[in-house]
């Protein structure tokens, strides 16, 4: 008898079973074992399942070998998780069709919590390839981490850049993770695995097929808080992403580009129907507030190891007792519980050091 999770992973590789009709089927049974076990005739009083459909997915659930897929998932160095298990991501959890199952090679992280989408075409030009770096580039040392899809052109560079800068990046591929697709980008694969994660909702022998790549983009954005585009003409898949975005209630973020080029009529319809336009990192970061306090506390947090590296113990609790708000020599003195003496030589240093201004009446202030 499969156990729940391998009951997610078998109703995941029935075809007539996509996100919606696999919520609809746990709710009406209670576990995705129930489903596994529920007969042609319980099938037939869910609302909207035809005897077609309920004769399918009996046939294609005895098909599928799950003690085949979770050998080949381990082979290759591959987690599958399911939605119902805390290693799944909560951003993915909050839009509407989240995929019930995902192939994972690499680790989700809390960080993944604060992530930004980066999307474009394929051919890409040198104009894209220098924006890209540098929206990629900025938003890994902010901390944030970068989402694409492994594509040829933006996407590659995207994760590289990300890889260089050693921050987190998440890869969602349309195929399983037993193809390396395209090709050329395995080792790239390996290394976002390092410090981040490859995924996919697809078996692990599931091909890259054209149809399976606008589900893919639902989760690109689905990962991120928004999603930024690169460089698209008017049918790239990257406006697909960006109408998921638009769905799924996150931020769309559009870069300008030359008027004469085909790769720039995407972005400019984007930005022409409410996307917000690009020039600088900041626009995306001040633009989505859980990124702008994020990127405040990062600073802030960098700010006093930077400040504390020099400084012993004793330096270290005062200067951590002593806000933005002007403070008195009596009250750190109660905090510190330090002799009078040793504070106000202490006081003296840093204030020597430029890490706090001293104020009228034995007052005491850090700072900025």
């Amino acid at each position: 008898m499969p156990t729940e999770l391998e009951s997610w992973i078998i109703l995941n590789q029935v075809p007539v079973i996509g996100p919606a009709r696999f919520k609809k089927f746990l709710d009406f049974f209670g576990s995705a074992e129930k489903v596994l076990d529920a007969s042609l005739d319980d099938f037939m009083h869910i609302e909207g399942i035809e005897r077609k459909t309920a004769e399918t997915i009996i046939s294609e659930r005895e098909k599928f070998d799950v003690v085949k897929e979770l050998d080949e998932a381990e082979k290759n160095g591959v987690r599958i998780i399911a939605s119902f298990m805390d290693e799944y991501p909560q951003t993915l959890k909050t839009i509407y069709d989240e995929p019930p199952v995902l192939y994972v090679k690499g680790s989700f992280d809390k960080k993944d919590a604060v992530a930004v989408g980066i999307v474009g075409t394929r051919k890409i030009t040198s104009y894209g390839k220098m924006v890209c770096e540098y929206l990629s580039r900025e938003l890994s040392n902010a901390g944030i981490v970068v989402v694409s899809g492994l594509a040829r052109g933006v996407d590659t560079i995207a994760h590289q850049t990300a890889v260089n800068e050693k921050g987190r990046t998440i890869a969602v591929l349309g195929n399983g993770l037993s193809h390396h697709y395209p090709p050329e980008n395995r080792k790239l694969e390996d290394k976002i695995a390092q410090n981040g994660a490859v995924v996919s909702e697809f078996g692990m022998h599931t091909k890259p097929d054209k149809q399976n790549f606008p589900r893919r983009n639902r989760v690109i954005s689905g990962l991120s808080l928004g999603v930024v585009v690169i460089e698209a003409d008017e049918k790239s898949g990257a406006l697909i992403t960006a109408k998921s975005a638009i769905e799924q209630g996150r931020d769309v973020f559009a870069i300008p580009g030359n008027i004469f080029s085909k790769y720039s009529r995407g972005s400019h319809k984007l930005i022409k129907d409410g996307a917000k336009l690009v020039e600088t990192v900041d626009d995306i970061i001040n633009e989505i507030n859980v990124l702008k306090n994020f990127v405040k506390k990062t600073k802030d947090n960098l700010k006093i190891i930077k400040e504390t590296k020099n400084l012993d113990n004793n330096s270290v609790s005062v200067l951590e007792a002593i806000t933005y708000e002007p403070v008195h020599i009596d009250v750190l003195f109660e905090r510190i519980k330090m002799p009078i003496e040793k504070l106000s030589v202490i006081l003296l240093e840093l204030v020597m050091n430029g890490l706090i201004t001293e104020l009228p009446g034995k007052m005491y202030i850090r700072k900025k």
